[in-house]
């Protein structure tokens, strides 16, 4: 990507929109605007009251860069290196998934349901950043949280995030690998998951930020995407006293079996995202 050395912010942001248009970036104009703005330490939306300015050669070089980056469909989160989730500003890189809208909407469903005076026990499976568990926690603050994850990697990028949020009193990280076991200690009032649901073919199609930059194991499971919604199912089926919720994100061919295997043992609630998509089940343990 070629810049001179004396352009304002609204050539850069033209030349750099137009750049990520021919490498594919769907949201080309938005997230030019996201790196600009923060090569230059300034919000998104104040790029519009300084478009005249004229950008130093040095920014100009660091903008150059992390736009080239963007067009090799590195995702924007890791180039700005957090993510805004449910009110907290959390660390995010290659270790866990990145954040998706769609999970910031699953939480603030939680919230409401559960209500502020919430002050159980919370138990995220497979927490990865720690997106879920901190948020929950940092909005109910009445409740404390343990957030495990079979990957060391990601629940040291958790830990990070929690020393960020200052959530050390309230919320626990450790490692656990659900295939390993069928039901966990302690009284725990809430369980919570967003576990891995793609399918193999759903994986190959995704788009290269996906496949290339998020880990594997936290997209793709067995069984058709559902073995893992099957394990976080059955250990809390064996864990939760009656009146404990279960929470799950699943896929978009899961709301049938995933409604089967609960209502055995829950009664189950199938909420939307904000698309009005059914991808959310949250049950009470009969």
């Amino acid at each position: 990507m070629v810049l001179n050395n004396s352009l304002s912010i609204v050539d850069v942001v033209t030349k750099s929109s137009d750049f990520l248009k021919k490498k594919g970036v769907a949201n080309y104009k938005i997230d030019a605007e996201w790196i600009i703005a923060h090569v230059l330490e300034c919000k998104r939306m104040d790029l519009y009251l300084r478009f005249g300015e004229v950008i130093s050669p040095e920014n100009l070089n660091k903008i150059r860069a992390l736009i080239v980056k963007r067009g090799k469909r590195v995702p924007l989160q890791h180039i700005l290196e957090n993510v805004p989730f449910a009110d907290l500003k959390l660390k995010c890189d290659k270790r866990a998934l990145v954040p998706r809208h769609e999970t910031e909407y699953f939480v603030q469903l939680l919230i409401n349901k559960l209500t502020k005076d919430f002050k159980g026990k919370i138990v995220d499976l497979g927490c990865g950043s720690g997106a879920i568990i901190l948020a929950l926690c940092y909005h109910l603050q009445k409740a404390k949280g343990v957030g495990y994850d079979k990957s060391v990697k990601a629940l040291k990028l958790a830990n990070e995030n929690k020393i960020g949020c200052n959530l050390e009193d309230r919320v626990k990280l450790d490692t656990l690998d659900w295939n390993e076991e069928e039901s966990l200690s302690g009284d725990i009032d809430l369980i919570v998951s967003n576990p891995p649901y793609l399918t193999e073919e759903e994986w190959a199609t995704a788009e290269p930020e996906v496949k290339m930059h998020d880990p594997y194991n936290s997209l793709v499971a067995k069984d058709d995407g559902f073995a893992d919604i099957e394990r976080v199912t059955m250990i809390a089926t064996n864990t939760l006293n009656q009146g404990g919720y279960l929470a799950i994100e699943f896929g978009l061919h899961h709301l049938e079996p995933i409604q089967k295997i609960m209502e055995k043992s829950f009664d189950v609630e199938i909420l939307s995202d904000q698309f009005l998509v059914r991808r959310f089940a949250f049950a009470i343990k009969k």
